[in-house]
Parts: structure tokens; C-alpha cells; sequence
């Protein structure tokens, strides 16, 4: 399994070495509206009635930026949502690691904030495309708190990580299936 997986991300990185410093890659993301569109990355995020935020940091020397925050506050209980986009350069790894590994050290980071492991490194799709995920919950009270979910792929030689943080992790879910859209080949 272990040689299955090496050669996986052997594949899906083979080739993918950033043609874009991360200065440029921030610059390919724009906002319209209700969606942010990253040509870079050929993949947009749609945020109903969500306030756009490019909060940054962009660490131009440690190819790795925080491109986008969405969020929502419904004032209701529940509804609430934020999003963010996340990406790293693959030169940061001697070694590529796979997916599941970055985002288990990404997972461990979050971690040191206070926050549960709900759900270990998990495999899903988005748009067509195989990412890895993980959940984690912070408690603010005894029977209130919110999820987070990590969900990292590799896409033109960077780790893309999407983060979602909502009431449940249900709504986790639906907000990723209805926010994320990529298309590598095409237009998103």
C-alpha cells in the first residue's frame, strides 16, 4: 500500500514544478462578486453573502501563502461559514510527501491551537479530483463549538489546501461540494 501510494504521488507531481513564484500566484486570484476565481489553479470558490478578506500572510521566501478568506455570519446559530485557500510550493519538500502526510503535519499544527482530531487523513474527490481531508473541532462550551476540515490536493506544483470551519460536519460537507470548483484542463 505504502509503494502504491509513493508511486500515486509520484504521478500526480511528476512534472508539477511551480511555474509561477508564489507572488504571482496570489496575483492570479480575483474576486466577483460572490466567487473567487484563481486561474493559476484553474479552480474557484463560491461564497454566497460571504465578506471576501485576502488576509495573507504571503511568505514570498517560504513559497507559501493564505491566498483568500470567505466568511459568512448568518447570525443564526449554525449557518455560519468560513472558507480559505492555502498553498505551499512542492520545492519546500526535498522529498514530496504524500498528501495524506502533509496534511497529517498540517493536522498536527492546528492541533497545537486547541483543536480535536474529529476525523484522521481521509480520502475524497472534488471536482473531479482526489484530495485527502481531515476534521477537527473546537469546543467553546461543554455543548457548543465549531469543525474545521482540511482538505489538501496537489495542483501546478503546490499543495492546495481548502479549509472550511461551519457548525457541523455535515454542513463541512455541503459547503465544500457546493463552494469548490476546479478544472486543470479548462476554464473553472
Amino acid at each position: 500500500m505504502v509503494i502504491g501510494v509513493a508511486l500515486l504521488v509520484s504521478a500526480a507531481t511528476q512534472g508539477e514544478t511551480p511555474k509561477s513564484d508564489i507572488s504571482s500566484v496570489a496575483a492570479a486570484g480575483k474576486v466577483n462578486g460572490d466567487v473567487y476565481l484563481n486561474t493559476y489553479f484553474r479552480l474557484s470558490l463560491t461564497a454566497p453573502k460571504a465578506h471576501w478578506e485576502v488576509r495573507g500572510p504571503i511568505d514570498v521566501a517560504g513559497r507559501r501563502a493564505r491566498l483568500i478568506d470567505a466568511a459568512y455570519d448568518s447570525g443564526e446559530q449554525g449557518e455560519g461559514y468560513t472558507l480559505a485557500l492555502l498553498v505551499e510550493s512542492l520545492q519546500n519538500f526535498p522529498k514530496v510527501p504524500s498528501t495524506e502526510v502533509y496534511l497529517r503535519s498540517a493536522r498536527h499544527r492546528v492541533e497545537l491551537d486547541g483543536l480535536k482530531t474529529q476525523r484522521e487523513e481521509f480520502p475524497l474527490t472534488i471536482s473531479g479530483i482526489p484530495f485527502t481531508g481531515t476534521v477537527l473541532i473546537l469546543f467553546e462550551k461543554p455543548d457548543f463549538g465549531y469543525y474545521r476540515g482540511l482538505y489538501s490536493t496537489v495542483l501546478n506544483g503546490y499543495f492546495v489546501t481548502i479549509e472550511v470551519q461551519a457548525g457541523s460536519e455535515e454542513r463541512l460537507q455541503k459547503l465544500l461540494s457546493s463552494a469548490v470548483r476546479i478544472n486543470p484542463k479548462g476554464k473553472p
